[in-house]
């Protein structure tokens, strides 16, 4: 089987098939771009022949045979320099063997900024973590207090008025004990609110909600101990008004349950005796 290749001219000058009149390389396989300025030297015969019967185009004249033509080399841009290779510092000599490798040193420890989210919350230095409104609002249990006291001193005729025949579901205690209860409530709706708005005036930033206080519809002081939790953090102190307030809701609970048990003792009596 006969190679493609082997059927090509040998590489070397020939005449530009293009017709420019000068010498053109020919690689083997196709024409190069590399011209010279005269027509190509004479090739022997053998290779004459192949060069005719494998490419016609590339005929030398017989009026050129003899003149050498200047081989001009393809025009080729210098290689960049290669860049240099860096150095690099020897690396230390191990130690010997048995050598004790040196103590540990821990690092020292990070003085470290506030965590995050909390070093704006702080309120500036000097604020006041008290209100008017505060105040008020921690010792307004007193007159829930006043009111019980009086309701168990009179425990005997709240039990007669309560179990007389044709005694009225509400009676004039209860309703005023009710109203005390209301207007302590409103009371301290619009007093949370005033502290809320003077400690935020004062410069404590994001200070405890004041819609905590309608906790205070089931007696549960949250807004008192949420407001003194918060306070404290971004202020450093304000504990007394809490201190003073869970004092008197206690004061008033043991009341309210030693007015409940004489209640109780009072009915069964009266049931006794009927």
């Amino acid at each position: 089987m006969t190679d493609a290749n082997s059927s090509l001219p040998p590489a070397g000058w020939y005449p530009d098939p293009a017709g420019s009149g000068r010498s053109r390389w020919w690689n083997g396989f196709s024409w190069s771009d590399t011209f010279g300025d005269a027509p190509a030297p004479a090739r022997p015969v053998a290779d004459q022949a192949a060069a005719q019967t494998a490419a016609p185009w590339a005929r030398v004249d017989d009026a050129a045979q003899g003149q050498a033509a200047p081989r001009t080399p393809a025009p080729y841009s210098a290689a960049p320099a290669a860049p240099p290779t860096p150095t690099y510092a020897s690396a230390p000599a191990p130690a010997p063997v048995g050598t004790a490798a040196p103590a540990y040193t821990p690092a020292p420890a990070y003085a470290g900024a506030p965590a995050y989210g909390t070093a704006d919350l702080k309120a500036p230095e000097g604020t006041s973590p008290y209100t008017p409104f505060v105040w008020v609002l921690a010792v307004l249990p007193v007159i829930g207090l006043i009111s019980n006291l009086i309701t168990v001193f009179d425990v005997d005729k709240v039990v007669a008025d309560a179990v007389a025949p044709g005694a009225p579901v509400f009676t004039g205690p209860d309703i005023i004990s009710g109203g005390i209860g209301w207007v302590v409530i409103l009371g301290s709706i619009a007093l949370a609110i005033f502290d809320w708005r003077g400690l935020a005036k004062a410069g404590v930033p994001r200070p405890f909600h004041w819609a905590w206080i309608f906790f205070a519809f089931i007696g549960a002081p949250v807004y008192m101990i949420g407001r003194t939790v918060v306070v404290r953090k971004r202020v450093g102190s304000g504990l007394a008004p809490m201190v003073v307030n869970l004092a008197l809701v206690i004061v008033n609970f043991v009341v309210g349950m030693i007015f409940a048990i004489l209640v109780f003792n009072s009915m069964i009596d009266s049931l006794d005796q009927a």
